[in-house]
């Protein structure tokens, strides 16, 4: 069935934010339209962290209220500019990514960003770079995050592993692609230079760890929107 705006509308306005987000991203990507998909994904796993700082009690009712209502704006203002008749773009859909390729790269990056910091960070333990406590306070600094996403990404895994239904077939833009191919590599250099600083001596640990607190916050936070929008956790 071609996807509705008026059916999208309709969730708008019965509060089905979730739901009425996941149409109107459906809505884009069967018109085949790049900027829109990509900042309907974002504003998507922007909603799905929202909602995951609510159930964990991170955040307060009125600031979720309004997250809320800032997402239900900014879905309404996309909503409008997509056509009001759903016309597939099949031609322009060969630029894009299947979904199903571009989260297996995202989970082979994210692992493979983490598999490099830590050895990396072995090395310099094993090397007298950092001492016992160091190493295990960097580790716990930045286990949390990854453990976080892992954990999404194994509940989508079941989720899907669980369902019997074929998935629809999704696409993904391709200047989104791009933005997650360049991000881990530019985590995984940002994080190795605040390392690498410390142990010659250029910066302190505690300083290190300032640094290596805003790459989670800021470069680990844009990681985050994309697994969220991605990876969904079983209901």
């Amino acid at each position: 069935m071609n996807p509705s705006k008026q059916d999208t509308r309709a969730l708008l306005a019965a509060g089905q934010l979730r739901e009425a987000a996941q149409a109107t991203l459906a809505y884009a990507e069967y018109c085949g339209l790049p900027e829109a998909v990509n900042n309907l994904t974002v504003l998507t796993g922007t909603l799905e962290e929202h909602r995951r700082q609510w159930n964990t009690g991170q955040i307060s009712y009125e600031e979720f209220a309004r997250a809320h209502a800032q997402l239900a704006q900014g879905l309404a203002d996309w909503l409008d500019r997509l056509p009001d008749q759903p016309v597939a773009a099949s031609g322009r859909k060969r630029k894009l990514v299947e979904e199903t390729a571009f989260k297996r790269r995202i989970f082979y990056l994210l692992i493979g960003s983490k598999i490099v910091v830590l050895a990396w960070l072995g090395y310099m333990w094993s090397t007298g770079g950092f001492s016992n406590e160091q190493a295990l306070a960097i580790i716990s600094l930045l286990a949390p995050t990854f453990a976080a996403y892992l954990s999404v990404i194994l509940a989508d895994y079941l989720r899907a592993h669980r369902t019997a239904a074929t998935p629809a077939r999704r696409f993904v833009a391709g200047p989104l692609v791009a933005f997650g191919w360049w991000l881990f590599p530019i985590y995984i250099v940002v994080i190795l230079w605040f390392i690498n600083r410390k142990v010659t001596g250029d910066l302190s640990f505690a300083q290190m760890n300032v640094g290596l607190g805003l790459v989670e916050s800021v470069l680990g936070g844009y990681v985050g929107q994309i697994v969220m929008a991605f990876f969904k956790k079983g209901e």
